[in-house]
C-alpha cells in the first residue's frame, strides 16, 4: 500500500520498486514471444492492469524522483502490445491514465473504473474466448486483498490469461489471530481470496508441539519466524493457484525496508516457458538482493 505525496500521487517503496522492475523484465519477455506467435496463430495479445494505480509515482526515500508505474512499463515494452485495458476504483488515478492516451495515441488504451472483479469478470472475459485466438497478460496488484478466488477462477477456465499475481502475505497474517479459533467472518473473508481454507482449522487443531508454521515457536527470534510463515503462506497460494492453472511459478517475497514480507509474487500460466522465463527472473532478483544465494 502507498502513501499519497502532497500533489496527490502515490508514493512507493522499494520493494514496490522491485516489483515493478520484475513486472518490466517479464513484459519484454512475454511480448517477445507473443509477437513471434502473430506469425503463425495468435490475432492479438493484450495488457490488462487490474489494479494500475499511479502512473508516476514518487520514491519514498527521495520524493523528488519519479518511478514509473506499471501502465508506463507496458505501454513502453517492445514489442507493443495490441492494446491495454487500465482499471482501477480511484477517480483521481483514473484521470491520471486518461491522459496517457495523448502520450501514447498510437497505444489502443482503454480505461475502466470499478471493482476489478466484476470488470473482468462483466466486461474483460466476455471479449476475449479462447476460440477467438487472442491471449492477454493480467496484472494483479492489490492494495490488499481485493482479488477474488473466483475471479482468478474465471480467468484461468477460458485458458486465455496468464496472471502476474501479487499476493497479500500481511493482508491474510493480520487477520489471523494467534490465541483462538478466527471469527467465521474472518474464515469467510479469507475463503474470498485463497479458495480453501481448510488449512486454518489445521492450524488451531494441531497441538502446540506440532503446530503449523503460521504462527511457529514463540520462543525464536521473531525475523526467523516471521519469514517462515511468510514462505509457508506463499507456498500455500501456490498450490492453491496449481489447481486452477497447468503451469505456476515459484513465488518471490516482497520485503519492505525493514524486511518483513508484505506480499508474494507469482505467475499463474498455461505455458511452461512462461515459468522457465519467470522463474530465471526472479533467481536473478535474489541473487542482486542476497549474492550468498
Amino acid at each position: 500500500m502507498s502513501r499519497l505525496g502532497h500533489e496527490g500521487e502515490d508514493i512507493i517503496g522499494r520493494w514496490s520498486e522491485g516489483k515493478l522492475d520484475l513486472l518490466a523484465k517479464y513484459l519484454k519477455a512475454y511480448s517477445v514471444i507473443m509477437n513471434e506467435q502473430k506469425k503463425n496463430w495468435l490475432r492479438a495479445y493484450y495488457y490488462i492492469d487490474a489494479f494500475a494505480g499511479s502512473v508516476r509515482p514518487r520514491a519514498k526515500e527521495d520524493e523528488q524522483r519519479y518511478i514509473h508505474g506499471s501502465p508506463l512499463r507496458a505501454l513502453q515494452t517492445e514489442p507493443r502490445f495490441d492494446g491495454y485495458w487500465f482499471i482501477d476504483v480511484s477517480p483521481r488515478r483514473i484521470e491520471r491514465m486518461q491522459r496517457l492516451r495523448e502520450a501514447f495515441p498510437d497505444c489502443a488504451i482503454d480505461v475502466r473504473q470499478g471493482n476489478c472483479n466484476e470488470v473482468l469478470c462483466n466486461e474483460v472475459v466476455p471479449q476475449l474466448p479462447y476460440s477467438s485466438k487472442q491471449r492477454a497478460f493480467v496484472f494483479l496488484d492489490p492494495y490488499g486483498l481485493q482479488v477474488d478466488w473466483e475471479t482468478v477462477r474465471e480467468l484461468a477456465s477460458t485458458k486465455t490469461f496468464d496472471i502476474f499475481v501479487n499476493f497479500s502475505i500481511m493482508g491474510v497474517t493480520r487477520l489471523l489471530p494467534r490465541d483462538q479459533n478466527p471469527e467465521p467472518e474472518v474464515v469467510e473473508q479469507i475463503s474470498k481470496v485463497m479458495g480453501s481454507t481448510a488449512w486454518i482449522t489445521q492450524i488451531y487443531q494441531e497441538p502446540q508441539t506440532t503446530q503449523l508454521p503460521l504462527f511457529g515457536d514463540p520462543e525464536e527470534p521473531t525475523p526467523s519466524r516471521d519469514a517462515i510463515q511468510a514462505e509457508w503462506l506463499a507456498s500455500l497460494y501456490t498450490k492453491q493457484l496449481e489447481d486452477l492453472f497447468p503451469q505456476v511459478s515459484r513465488p518471490v517475497l516482497m520485503r519492505n525496508s525493514t524486511n518483513s514480507v508484505l506480499y508474494a509474487l507469482c505467475l499463474a500460466s498455461h505455458n511452461r516457458t512462461a515459468i522457465k522465463i519467470t522463474n530465471d527472473i526472479f533467481n536473478r532478483y535474489e541473487q542482486l538482493k542476497d549474492p550468498k544465494r
